[in-house]
């Protein structure tokens, strides 16, 4: 017998916590679940709580075991795949559809909430000035891409803010030290050096019991000591509702946002 059907579930932000009533009914009568410990962050016992609610077995995925699409290819019956967050924000995700429409196996997805949804709940900001997402990678001897910058500055000179997405490494976003690096390099290489000084926010662990938010700039988030899972915010001038939101929400030093002259990027970088 081999996989006849493959559920995609969300897991949203909050651990076993925030799966629906449909999601763990699912769980509960699926005949494998596996958990895609490759593309983004659990909780640290989500596995452990989610097997004993269940009474179930979960298999850990890792990169090759997601890509090569061997849990299905071995699976029977009825799959579930767990990803954290909302299911289909990793073109991944995508090719396990397309995999599963050429071998005629049936699919259904279960969305949940995800980090770039819960932007604008946490910092204040208006999610309809929100531009294009950009992942930031590691960069090598060979591999230093200046895209990641190039988006940022895309969204600035749109007047939009840019969710930034850090890269993973052994189960764990980079470091924000590395990624300071990264972002220097990165200037340098494309000349953006207006880009040091806008402020940024950083978002620690939203939805788990430590979650916080920092105030800084691209230059000064080395200095920071942030927890993985976390992801970047550069927003393009908040207007007053925006800086409203953020008071409401007790967000540090916002006042940086308000004294930064955002004029000055999109005049230099054109």
């Amino acid at each position: 017998m081999s996989t006849e059907n493959l559920n995609i579930i969300g897991s949203g932000l909050r651990g076993i916590g925030s799966l629906t009533i449909i999601e763990m009914d699912i769980l509960g009568r699926s005949d494998h679940i596996f958990i895609d410990d490759y593309t983004s962050i659990f909780p640290e016992s989500f596995r452990e709580d989610l097997e004993k609610s269940i009474s179930k077995p979960i298999i850990l995925l890792k990169r090759e075991d997601v890509e090569s699409f061997s849990f299905i290819k071995e699976g029977s019956g009825t799959v579930s795949l767990i990803v954290s967050g909302d299911p289909m924000t990793s073109t991944t995700h995508f090719s396990i559809i397309s995999y599963c429409k050429i071998n005629n196996i049936k699919w259904r997805i279960f969305e949940n909430a995800s980090i770039t949804g819960a932007v604008a709940g946490r910092t204040g900001l208006s999610s309809y000035r929100t531009g294009i997402t950009v992942s930031l990678p590691e960069i090598y001897e060979n591999f230093i891409p200046v895209s990641p910058l190039q988006n940022i500055v895309r969204n600035l000179r749109n007047r939009l803010h840019t969710i930034i997405l850090i890269d993973l490494k052994n189960g764990k976003n980079l470091d924000i030290v590395r990624v300071h690096h990264i972002v220097k390099v990165m200037i340098e290489k494309t000349g953006y050096r207006e880009l040091q000084s806008i402020p940024v926010l950083i978002l620690q662990r939203v939805g788990w019991n430590d979650e916080h938010i920092f105030t800084s700039t691209l230059d000064g988030m080395g200095n920071r000591k942030v927890e993985s899972p976390y992801c970047l915010v550069v927003p393009f001038r908040p207007d007053s509702n925006e800086i409203e939101n953020m008071k409401s929400l007790n967000l540090e030093e916002i006042s940086i946002f308000e004294k930064f002259n955002y004029e000055k990027i999109p005049e230099k970088l054109d």
